[in-house]
């Protein structure tokens, strides 16, 4: 696909440089594109991602308490922490992975990322691209 579309659509965005996760997925959603091809076209342009929908980051400042919103009391029940845990492959899931179990469980998905987090677990790969090199 052309990215002139993606780049117009993350451009007429309201913040300058800035684009949130679920507005991120919603024009990869609406161009029928993978949600990494966004977010490669957002590090291009030199779009910061934030308000990720795990809670893993871009909420406040960076390195201040509230950066992420994870590390509340992990409030899912136990088959769902079971199914998280049971998905991880050597101290790490995906993404993906926590969106499915999330969405398919009744579980909103701050709530799966804090309970991997609870964990010990890293989730990645993020599915905009987020951390690539890193």
């Amino acid at each position: 696909m052309d990215t002139k579309k993606i780049e117009e659509m993350i451009r007429i965005y309201p913040e300058k440089d800035k684009l949130p996760c679920p507005v991120a997925h919603f024009i990869a959603a609406s161009l029928k594109v993978d949600p990494e091809v966004v977010g490669d076209v957002a590090t291009v342009l030199g779009v910061r991602l934030y308000q990720c929908q795990l809670g893993l980051f871009g909420y406040g400042r960076k390195g201040v308490s509230g950066y992420k919103i994870l590390d509340r009391p992990v409030e899912v029940p136990d088959e769902v922490l079971e199914k998280i845990r049971n998905a991880a492959k050597d101290g790490v899931i995906t993404c993906r992975e926590l969106w499915d179990i999330a969405d398919e469980n009744g579980v909103l998905r701050p709530e799966a990322g804090n309970a991997a987090d609870s964990l010990g677990l890293k989730i990645t790969p993020c599915q905009l691209g987020a951390f690539k090199g890193k």
